[in-house]
């Protein structure tokens, strides 16, 4: 049962991985849930417990089907239009058709710290020479963005990250990897990465037991653990903004 589990947890993350080279008009998406075809778990999911079953054509493609849930209004909006499917009425109605489903899976990722929980004691420097501790950190929201340099989807995000400055100035940002300054400096000037930068230091990395990237934590202004979220795509990028500009507002 853990074996396959298991697999299915790297087929889907297998699946996930960027499909470099598809054409513009037409795209390839890697989940089928509810009806509706995305690239990456709606954010919704997280947590919940669904049937899985792959989904492969005759020529070789293949598709995750994600069968009993019911998604929201707000998760289906972040859905590729069918209109922009590859072989979309294909694979709905492969969907239908008789299916192996593996057993009933938990889609959901835990670090050793979770939401509600207050933040322990640390020290730790910023490439610029920044000081930042839990203490010194209080009176504003912090964010904590955890990337390395082999991480695609992290580099990829990094652009939009940093227009979260402008949205809301008034919170404190750390971008966390255990690469080294050198390591990182070519990758964050081509980005234009705004987040100060702790590298080559595992502190906050073994505090939260971050074992997938990208990984953001949103803490309050009084250090508790407001929102963590594994992964991205826009979905999980507005609602951790929603959650910043909500916590920078005092809500």
């Amino acid at each position: 049962m853990k074996k396959r589990m298991l697999l299915m947890t790297w087929l889907l993350y297998g699946l996930m991985l960027p499909s470099w080279g598809q054409t513009e008009s037409k795209k390839e998406p890697k989940l089928l849930v509810d009806g509706c075809f995305f690239m990456e778990m709606p954010s919704e999911l997280s947590g919940t417990k669904f049937k899985m079953a792959l989904l492969k054509s005759d020529d070789g493609r293949k598709m995750m089907l994600v069968t009993g849930v019911k998604l929201s209004e707000s998760s289906k909006k972040y859905a590729i239009p069918q209109s922009e499917v590859e072989d979309a009425d294909y694979w709905l109605e492969k969907a239908k058709g008789s299916v192996k489903f593996m057993s009933m899976i938990t889609h959901t990722s835990k670090l050793a710290m979770k939401e509600g929980e207050r933040i322990k004691p640390f020290s730790v420097q910023a490439t610029d020479g920044t000081r930042w501790t839990d203490r010194n950190t209080l009176g504003r929201p912090l964010v904590l963005n955890f990337w390395y340099t082999g991480c695609g989807p992290c580099i990829r995000e990094m652009s939009e990250l940093s227009k979260w400055l402008d949205a809301c100035p008034d919170v404190n940002y750390l971008a966390v990897t255990w690469n080294t300054p050198e390591q990182i400096q070519k990758i964050v000037e081509r980005q234009g990465f705004r987040f100060r930068q702790i590298a080559g230091d595992s502190v906050l990395w073994k505090m939260f037991g971050v074992q997938q990237t990208p990984t953001t934590v949103v803490l309050d202004k009084q250090g508790v653990v407001r929102k963590i979220t594994i992964g991205t795509n826009q979905q999980k990028r507005d609602e951790l903004l929603k959650t910043i500009r909500q916590l920078s507002a005092g809500k």
